[in-house]
This record gives structure tokens, C-alpha cells and sequence, in this order.
């Protein structure tokens, strides 16, 4: 299931009335910019296609950062837009202006600010820029710092324009090109890249909701630190570059580099003495160490985690500020093993009394989570989830929307219902397709369900198109948190198929591998190995160090019961008793647990291993009965690799209970080849090599009891090409 730690868009929002001013300064740039806003809106006739470009390029140019006019110049003349004639009306006035000098810059604001006043005094007169626009707000605050500008600063921008004029020029000066080479280094090296405050701003907050709702479309983390470099050298105290490092390092997990940003980012934040009211320097400190708390949850910082999480807990209290308490709270239940769920209540109960929606959506999902690994009944679970859908739905939040699809899945595959998790996964995929695809949600909750889609194509042998999404998801999801869950899967996938394929050495370096991503399945898949290997005490070690966990999931206790059931029965002879025994008593144990948490197909599962180890105590008749009982649910939900064992213990039980009477008896096992043809197929299909030569040797053996020569011949044909082909022997035939 996933990890419920997407908070951090709530953790910014702590500016209350502190007025931070970001720099803005008049640079060459925004004037070419003003000119061939004004080029355009002077020009009377003007045909459609030119109307969408320039409203197309003007929005870019606006939004971008200080190009030199070389570069805006080739944005104008590309094919992709018919500006040429604007863009030639623009280098002729920006000509005349440098003739002009600062007489033209007065003349050039001037006429600028009457584009936005009607050309007649009547009322239907309407002016050729609306100063509401989003050009007529830009030409207004650059007519608004212009004015504040006093002479010699007004003198110093002439210059600059010159300047970058002469830049143009000296580029395309063919008669001396070392000049122009050095000029133009000069002007390099003197000149960097500017971002004006809206920019900036602009800038920061598209790119922190990029990488928190759609992270591969985000800049690469590499170029993205470069830009905050190039941010906070225009702007030294600009907080939110900071915070916009912070996402960025979580994204490569670079924990020192995170830290560093976030006591930036607050040092930035902290208001001067004469400057702010206490309420505000207090609301600073508190939500400060509240990011502090996430940070070191994030990197799975338990307990410093909750030291700081203690503190905003107290200085929120303090001031009384609930909403800063509530998001503590939330981080308070993710962080505690113990009793969750009365937190969590009281955390959804107190969030949705306040308004915080994304809160109390985050923590309806958090209680449908822990309601089943509590063991609660999975109509309230998914009742839950519905209260949650209802409330993502009237607030649209995709992020939260995304999450609850991904949950249903996971808790869908939890119970063992493997049609309907494909169903929830493949309907998330689909909500982020067609026409919604600008609101699309791309985080870990989404890599979650396209790798459950793998996952489920791993289990009936797709291997072609596994390769087909896991290449998708590496390619969607590159970075840190999300690429874990793809890493994971990918390593699994390998090790299944190195299992099925008997290659233990290889399998057990990529069980070793997995502890680096996920130290407790590769306990799990390690102890599958020694089992294999017949390394029993290796294997029990294993286990042993699973069970000292602190928290384990009822599902993970059954697989750790399962597991000990299987060592204890190839470790001793199958006539041992007493092996049998304890085996039935540990299975039914695991029996009653899967029950308790309606884990269904785990339930199946367990009965087929109690029927396997009742076949080798003389009990067919009983293992028949309790494999009819389990074999639907095996063949409805299981992969093909279960079904193939499946069949194989079915064709055993029969042909164990299966009369003397020679032509009843033939009846019988005419039905058991017909069950093993059938698992033959399937371990083809997943290439369970190994299966497949036992399943070979066992329909041989009953070919010949009833003398179908031919199939017998063709059996073991094909047995004794697998037998060649595979290293291993034939071990552990009495396990399931």
C-alpha cells in the first residue's frame, strides 16, 4: 500500500502579513518588450493567425527571463509564428531610439500610456490596450517603475539599451570578428540572466507544483538547481527559491542539500524586530519546525521527526493556531505505531470542523488504510474511501483523487481480488487521459498503479509487455520518491523470473540487492532462495530476523507462517509425523488470521498447503476436499504460476483417491493428465522451468500406468530435455 506523505503543499503557506517586496528593475529587454507590444496594438489590420501568435509569444516573453536580441529576435522570426513584420517594426524602433537617447525613452513611455486611454472623448470609444489585460497590467507596472526611476538611473538604463543594441550589432559585424567576439564577452560576463520579481515568482510556483502533481514534466533536477543559482544571485532573500531547492534535492534524495535549503529558506523568512508584530515571528518558528518534522519523515528520521514535530505541536498551542496543530497532528498519526486509529479520527474530526479539506481527505484515506490492517470489515474501508471520494470530487483535488484510486487498488490486491485492483488501477491510468489531461496527477500514487498493471502481467506470464511498462514508468517517474517504487518492482520481477528459472545464485544477489529498497522483502525473498537451495538454517535465520520486526502486516505474518511450514516440511522426511503435525497447527493458525482480515485469497492458499501436507500424512480424501474447496478462488484471482501448482495437487489428490477398479481408476486419472496438461501450460507460459519438468515426470508416470504410449514418450522426451538443460535436481517434490 502506499505511504501517505504528500502534505508539503500545505507547509508553505506561512506568510500571513509579512510583505516581502521582490526586486524589479527596468532592463533593456522589457523595454523591446513595451515596443513591440506597442508596434502590435498600433497596427491598425492585423490577420487572425498574427492575433493567436502574438498573444502566444507575448505571454512567453512576458513570463521569461532577460533574453539578449538575438534571442528575442529569433523568437519572433521562427516558422512556428508569423510575427515577422512586427519583429522588423521592433528593430527599427528600437534604432530610432538609441538615436533619440533619453528624450526617445520619455517620448516612448509617453505614447505607450495612451494606448491605454480611448482615441476619441465618447464613451463607445474603446482604447487599443485594455489596461486590465494581461499586457495592459504589464505595460502598466513598467510605466509605474519607469516613473519612479530618478534621472541618472533613467540615463543608466539608455545605456544599458545601448549596449545591448550594440551587442546585435557587433554580432553580424563581419569585418572584425575577434572585436566583436570580445564585446560580446564583455557584455556576457557583465550581463546575466535577470529575472524580474513576477517572474521569479511566476517561475517558483510553477515549477514546486510541477514537481509535486506532475514531476517529469518538471525541469531536470540538475537544471532546475541552476536556475535557483541564477534566482537567488538576482534576489539574495527571495525564500521561496529556497523552498523550490528543498523539492528539488528530495527529488534525488540528497539530504544535506534538503536541510540546508529549508534553514534558508526560514533564515529568509524571519522577520526583522522593527519590522513584524511577535504573532508573526512566532508563526514563522512554528511552521519552520513543522517542515523540519516532514523533512526528517521523509527520509525516514523517526524520531528526530517527532522531537520537532513535539515542538510545533507546543508552539502552536501557544498561539493558538489551529490549523498549524492539525497538519502536526496529521504528521503525528503517520509517524506512531500505536494506536492510530483514535488519532486519526480525532485528527479527520477536528481538520474537517476547521476546513481543511486536503487534510481531512488525506485522513479519510489514512483511516481506510489502517481500518484494514486493523482488520475491520472491507465494506467500512471502502465506505471510508467513498466519504473521501465525495470530498475530492466537490473540492478537486487530483492529488487526493489519484491517491484513492491507488489506495482501492492496493486494498483490492490486499483481500486478494486481483480483477478488481487491475480495475481501480486501470481507472486512475484513465483518468489521466483525454481531455483532462492538464490536470493530470503524476506522483507516487500513479507510479504505484502502473506498477501494479506490471505486477499482474508478471503473474500471467507478459513478460514482453512488462518490459513494455516498466520502461514507461522509468521514463514518467525518474526521480526520488517515485522511482523506488519502479526500482522495487523491477528487481522483483527479475528475481521471479530467476526463481522460476531454478538460477538460485542469481536470484539470491538480487534478493540481497531489494535490501537496499525494501530491507524486509528482501528478507522474505531470501528465505524463498534458502528454501529453494535447501539452506534451511540460513532460512530460518531469515525468518527469525522477520518476526523481530516491530509492526508486521497480518499478511506479511502469514507469509512468514507459510514459509516456516515449507522449511519444516522438506527438512524432514515426509513419513515424519510429528513434522506434519506442527505444520497443520502452524497453517491453521495463519488459517484464522487470513480469516479474521479477509484476506481471502491468502485463505485459499493456506488450504492448499494444509491439503499438500495432509496428501503426504494419508489423508487424500480430506486434501481432495479442502482443494475443491480452494481451487476457484486460485483459478478466479491467482496468477498462472498458482493455478499450475494448483492443478498439479489436484491431479495428486486424484489419482490418490482414485479407485483400484482398472476402468474407473482410468477414468480418474484420464482426468488428472487432462488437470496436468493444463498446469503445463501455464508454467510454459511464466517459464516455471522447474515446475514444468516435475509436472512432465508426474503425467509421464500416469501415461504409462494407463498405457497412452505416445504421450508417455512425448512427456518424457520433453522431461529429459528440461533435465538436461537445468542444473538443479529434482528436490522438495512433496512441497506445494
Amino acid at each position: 500500500m502506499i505511504p501517505l506523505i504528500t502534505m508539503s503543499t500545505d507547509l508553505m503557506n506561512i506568510d500571513g502579513n509579512i510583505k516581502r517586496v521582490q526586486k524589479e528593475t527596468l532592463t533593456p529587454y522589457k523595454i523591446a518588450t513595451v515596443i513591440l507590444i506597442k508596434e502590435y496594438c498600433n497596427e491598425t489590420t492585423k490577420a487572425i493567425v498574427e492575433r493567436r501568435d502574438f498573444c502566444l509569444v507575448a505571454l512567453k516573453l512576458i513570463q521569461s527571463p532577460d533574453m539578449d536580441l538575438n534571442t528575442l529576435l529569433n523568437i519572433l522570426h521562427s516558422p512556428e509564428y508569423i510575427l515577422h513584420r512586427f519583429a522588423h517594426h521592433m528593430e527599427v524602433q528600437l534604432n530610432m531610439l538609441r538615436g533619440k537617447g533619453v528624450e526617445g525613452l520619455l517620448d516612448l513611455f509617453d505614447n505607450v500610456g495612451r494606448l491605454m486611454k480611448p482615441t476619441l472623448d465618447h464613451s463607445l470609444s474603446l482604447p487599443a490596450l485594455n489596461k486590465n489585460s494581461v499586457l495592459g497590467l504589464y505595460i502598466r507596472r513598467v510605466i509605474i517603475f519607469f516613473e519612479k526611476l530618478p534621472f541618472d538611473q533613467v540615463v543608466a538604463l539608455y545605456e544599458a539599451l545601448k549596449k545591448y543594441l550594440d551587442k546585435r550589432i557587433n554580432t553580424f559585424d563581419g569585418s572584425d570578428i575577434s572585436a566583436a567576439s570580445k564585446t560580446e564577452d564583455s557584455y556576457i560576463n557583465e550581463i546575466k540572466p535577470t529575472w524580474g520579481g513576477r517572474q521569479a515568482e511566476l517561475l517558483v510556483a510553477q515549477q514546486a507544483h510541477t514537481i509535486q502533481t506532475d514531476e517529469h514534466k518538471a525541469m531536470s533536477p540538475a537544471e532546475l538547481q541552476v536556475l535557483v543559482r541564477e534566482l537567488l544571485s538576482c534576489s539574495p532573500y527571495y525564500a521561496e527559491a529556497h523552498y523550490l531547492s528543498y523539492l528539488n534535492c528530495l527529488r534525488v534524495n540528497e539530504y544535506c542539500g534538503a536541510i540546508d535549503s529549508l534553514y534558508h529558506c526560514f533564515d529568509r523568512l524571519a522577520p526583522l524586530e522593527n519590522r513584524s508584530a511577535p504573532e508573526d515571528k512566532s508563526r514563522i518558528f512554528r511552521y519552520a519546525a513543522l517542515n523540519l518534522a516532514v523533512l526528517h519523515a521523509q527520509f525516514n528520521h523517526k524520531e528526530v521527526a517527532q522531537a520537532a514535530l513535539k515542538e510545533a505541536i507546543m508552539m502552536a498551542q501557544e498561539a493558538g493556531d489551529n490549523v498549524c496543530l492539525q497538519l502536526a497532528h496529521a504528521w503525528m498519526y503517520y509517524l506512531t505505531i500505536k494506536q492510530k486509529g483514535p488519532l486519526i479520527e480525532r485528527s479527520v474530526g477536528k481538520a474537517s470542523m476547521l476546513g481543511i479539506t486536503h487534510t481531512t481527505g488525506l485522513g479519510l484515506i489514512a483511516y481506510a488504510h489502517n481500518s484494514a490492517l486493523e482488520a475491520k470489515s472491507p465494506s467500512q474501508v471502502f465506505e471510508t474511501l467513498m466519504k473521501s471520494d465525495v470530498l475530492n470530487c466537490q473540492h478537486s483535488m487530483v492529488d487526493l483523487m489519484s491517491m484513492t484510486y491507488a489506495e482501492k487498488s492496493a486494498l483490492w490486491a490486499y483481500y486478494g481480488k486481483t480483477e478488481m485492483s487491475s480495475v481501480c488501477a486501470q481507472l486512475l491510468l484513465l483518468h489521466n487521459t483525454g481531455d483532462k489531461k492538464q490536470h493530470m496527477f503524476n506522483g507516487p500514487s500513479t507510479c504505484q498503479v502502473v506498477i501494479n498493471i506490471a505486477n499482474i502481467l508478471v503473474e500471467f506470464g507478459e513478460y514482453f509487455l512488462v518490459d513494455i511498462v516498466l520502461a514507461h514508468a522509468k521514463e514518467r517517474f525518474p526521480n526520488e520518491p517515485c522511482n523506488k517504487i519502479w526500482k522495487l518492482s523491477e528487481q522483483l520481477y527479475v528475481f521471479t523470473q530467476l526463481m522460476r528459472q531454478e538460477k538460485w545464485s542469481e536470484a539470491e544477489a538480487i534478493a540481497s540487492n531489494i535490501s537496499s529498497l525494501d530491507p524486509l522483502e528482501s528478507k522474505f525473498r531470501l528465505a524463498e532462495v534458502c528454501l529453494e537451495k535447501g539452506d534451511y538454517p540460513k532460512g530460518l535465520e531469515c525468518i527469525d530476523s522477520i518476526g523481530k520486526e516491530e509492526q508486521l502486516t497480518p499478511q506479511n505474518k502469514i507469509r512468514t507462517m507459510i514459509l516456516i511450514s515449507q522449511i519444516m516440511c522438506a527438512s524432514v522426511s515426509p513419513e515424519s509425523g510429528i513434522v506434519g503435525v506442527n505444520s497443520l497447527v502452524l497453517l491453521n493458525t495463519a488459517l484464522e488470521l487470513a480469516v479474521k482480515n479477509h484476506l481471502s485469497y491468502y485463505k485459499a492458499l493456506i488450504k492448499m498447503h494444509l491439503a499438500n501436507i495432509q496428501l503426504i500424512m494419508g489423508m487424500p480424501t480430506l486434501a481432495l476436499n479442502l482443494v475443491e474447496e480452494a481451487i476457484t478462488q486460485i483459478l478466479a484471482h491467482g496468477g498462472y504460476y498458482d493455478q499450475g501448482r494448483a492443478f498439479v495437487l489436484y491431479a495428486k489428490c486424484l489419482v490418490a483417491t482414485a479407485p483400484t477398479c482398472d476402468k474407473t481408476r482410468k477414468e480418474v486419472i484420464l482426468k488428472a493428465i487432462k488437470a496436468l496438461s493444463k498446469a503445463k501450460n501455464y508454467f510454459t507460459k511464466v517459464e516455471a522451468y522447474g515446475r514444468l519438468r516435475i509436472t512432465l515426470c508426474l503425467e509421464s508416470l500416469l501415461c504409462h500406468e494407463i498405457d497412452l504410449k505416445t504421450e508417455r514418450n512425448q512427456c518424457a522426451f520433453e522431461f529429459r530435455q528440461l533435465d538436461q538443460q537445468l542444473l538443479t535436481k529434482l528436490n522438495n517434490l512433496s512441497l506445494y
